[in-house]
């Protein structure tokens, strides 16, 4: 008798595994909340480097405009701190942006900036912009948990304010599902923004077969409460969901409204999404650094 039919594993989820120590998982447990911040760029680096010199060391070739910075450049009128970082920025106008795979560090960062907009006004909505390939990259191979994406789905589900969510680029996998559950009538979609369904897939892995039997049911697991969130969202039955997801499923923006998964395609005329003034918000960030002693006002003489 085969070892996967002995042991209550499937073909398909045999195939599912793979090494613990493969290059993915050690590229998803690099980003941290420091890592994915402007301020230790800003300050460390000049703001940022060219992607052209990157190595597994970290950046080897910078561009003429940081190398300037680095080595007594304050000098010359850098700030000693960092500037608001766009998160900060993005924050005080009630707008959560996910723009990366769901790791670990990107959940701890969403959930903070969920818990603290409801509980600074829960009478205003909280805006959930969303360009993510959600926990796997555009190879179909694992990056992040998908344990990750249901934590943030449960903050949604507590915060009492309502979460209108944006798909400014792209929604795949569990992130739609995160799309899917904004508030009814306030799921938006950018003209040309894609969406993908796909089931979870975790990594594969070599050692105890009952380690592997293990994570199969973590799969079907994972696998249900994707499709159970789905229904919700979507209003679909979970039955018609899972027939769907076998394969990856593509949607166009009017096809995922179409399906269920967003409302409307965004205009700039929806007030539902108005438009921040953002040298008003810098000007008043700036006064409350200056308020707090922080700041190229605060530094020494010589050093502005």
């Amino acid at each position: 008798m085969p070892l996967n039919i002995f042991y209550g594993l499937s073909r398909s989820q045999m195939d599912m595994f793979m090494t613990e120590d493969n290059p993915i998982r050690r590229q998803s447990e690099s980003v941290t909340e420091e890592s994915i911040g402007s301020a230790s760029n800003y300050l460390n680096h000049g703001g940022m480097w060219s992607l052209s010199g990157m190595t597994e060391r970290g950046p080897s070739k910078y561009s003429m405009s940081v190398s300037m910075y680095r080595g007594g450049a304050r000098g010359y009128g850098r700030p000693r701190t960092a500037p608001p970082d766009l998160p900060s920025l993005l924050l005080d106008a009630r707008i959560v942006y996910l723009g990366m795979p769901i790791v670990p560090a990107v959940t701890e960062l969403l959930v903070a900036q969920f818990m603290w907009l409801d509980y600074d006004n829960p009478s205003k909505p909280i805006y959930l912009y969303i360009n993510s390939s959600g926990t796997q990259n555009e190879k179909m191979e694992t990056v992040g948990a998908e344990t990750e994406a249901y934590a943030i789905a449960d903050t949604m589900a507590y915060c009492k304010s309502d979460v209108y969510t944006v798909n400014c680029g792209m929604a795949y996998g569990q992130a739609a599902m995160l799309l899917s559950l904004g508030a009814k009538g306030f799921r938006a979609m950018q003209p040309n923004s894609s969406t993908k369904l796909y089931l979870p897939k975790v990594s594969r892995s070599s050692g105890a077969v009952i380690d592997m039997w293990i994570k199969a049911k973590e799969l079907d697991a994972n696998s249900e409460y994707y499709v159970e969130l789905l229904a919700k969202g979507t209003g679909k039955s979970k039955e018609e969901i899972s027939k769907d997801v076998q394969r990856p499923k593509y949607f166009q923006a009017q096809e995922a409204i179409e399906y269920g998964i967003a409302d409307k395609i965004i205009s700039s005329r929806d007030i539902a999404f108005e438009k921040r003034n953002y040298d008003e918000m810098l000007a008043q960030s700036k006064a409350m650094r200056r308020a707090a002693g922080v700041g190229p006002q605060a530094a020494p003489s010589g050093i502005r």
